[in-house]
């Protein structure tokens, strides 16, 4: 069961090289995908510019959120992790994949244009940000664009884009590649749980299990990325559940049935639940 890429021009396949197969589903990284909607040229510039140079090697979870927008999926905060829990972490482990997720929700909240939502995932994303030390010109400004530009869902996509690659390119640079890894962790498997909930309450969740099965490319290459630290302590329990997780994707056929979306959804459960909780 595998997707396979799309065509697309040399220049655009170096850029994109990293998102591509890491969600072979997703055909424009977001400065393409806005295009000809007023977006300014320079701010289209700098997010390639910014793909190509940090070498995120995942798409940020807008990605996934525009899927279940075209599905139609409704907003639920419930599911999402309470901005009130950021007192909760205190190891760089724990702050670094909540960073993720914060991302992720923060995502799911500006692409519904949610706006007293996004702001309160922002705020706690900029908390472990800053407890994690990972300080940037970009994020010094990066609060007021999104506040001045809350009921402008293209440029909110941009914006926050912007912030994935350059946390990730600074963590990077930094010599912290775990703590990048473990960002891109938490964002990915909140991703798919947010995708889960809402397959869940759907009358007719068809749409939500296709874009379920869709993350197998992206899960695949997560794992080849935490490879190098899969015996570390702290990554050991997230790896083994990856791969479990792994598993029931390679037994299904073509689509989900009731036992195998039963078994993804349990595990993503429970792989968040270890992280947030």
């Amino acid at each position: 069961m595998k997707v396979s890429a799309p065509t697309l021009s040399p220049g655009t396949i170096i850029i994109l090289f990293f998102s591509l197969i890491f969600l072979a589903t997703c055909k424009m990284k977001p400065a393409e995908k806005f295009e000809g909607k007023e977006i300014p040229e320079e701010e289209i510039i700098k997010q390639e510019t910014l793909i190509e140079i940090s070498g995120y090697p995942l798409p940020t979870a807008f990605y996934i959120t525009e899927m279940l927008i075209e599905a139609k999926a409704p907003y639920i905060l419930s599911i999402s992790n309470s901005p009130k829990n950021v007192i909760n972490y205190f190891s760089q482990k724990d702050k670094a994949l909540n960073l993720g997720v914060y991302g992720a929700d923060l995502s799911y909240a500006a692409t519904y244009l949610m706006t007293q939502e996004t702001m309160l995932f922002l705020k706690a994303a900029k908390q472990l940000r800053d407890e994690l030390n990972v300080h940037t010109s970009f994020h010094e400004n990066c609060y007021e664009r999104v506040a001045n530009n809350l009921e402008n869902g293209d440029s909110l996509i941009l914006i926050i884009s912007d912030s994935f690659y350059d946390t990730y390119k600074y963590l990077k640079e930094s010599k912290k590649d775990k703590l990048a890894i473990l960002v891109m962790t938490g964002s990915w498997i909140e991703g798919l749980y947010l995708t889960t909930q809402i397959a869940l309450t759907a009358g007719n969740n068809k749409q939500f299990l296709r874009i379920i099965i869709e993350q197998e490319s992206s899960l695949e290459k997560l794992l080849e990325i935490l490879e190098p630290v899969n015996e570390e302590e702290d990554i050991m329990k997230i790896y083994s559940q990856l791969l479990s997780l792994q598993k029931i994707y390679k037994s299904v056929q073509e689509d989900l049935n009731d036992d195998e979306f039963g078994r993804i959804t349990d595990l993503i459960y429970s792989l968040r639940s270890n992280i947030v909780d």
